[in-house]
């Protein structure tokens, strides 16, 4: 069972709620919630881009950074479908 673009987005959400509680940098908690907001609207499956070889920098709002952290997660999402 693939996991879901709003599966993918929600973990950024929490990610990012996580580092405000942690009173992070805003421009780290934005980076998150944008991320968020770009995987939950994003035509095609995350599942497809990334058995395809797609480098995710190409999104709009997933950075060098960002793209290199959570590639690995979004990996495993996919092979386990994240336990909620």
């Amino acid at each position: 069972m693939p996991v879901h673009n709003s599966e993918i987005a929600d973990k950024f959400d929490r990610l990012a709620d996580l580092l405000e509680i942690e009173d992070a940098n805003p421009f780290r908690v934005r980076a998150y919630r944008n991320a968020a907001r770009t995987v939950r609207g994003y035509p095609r499956s995350m599942s497809d881009l990334l058995d395809d070889g797609a480098d995710l920098t190409e999104l709009p709002d997933i950075g060098d950074d960002l793209a290199k952290k959570s590639r690995p997660w979004w990996r495993r999402a996919i092979c386990r479908c994240w336990r909620r």
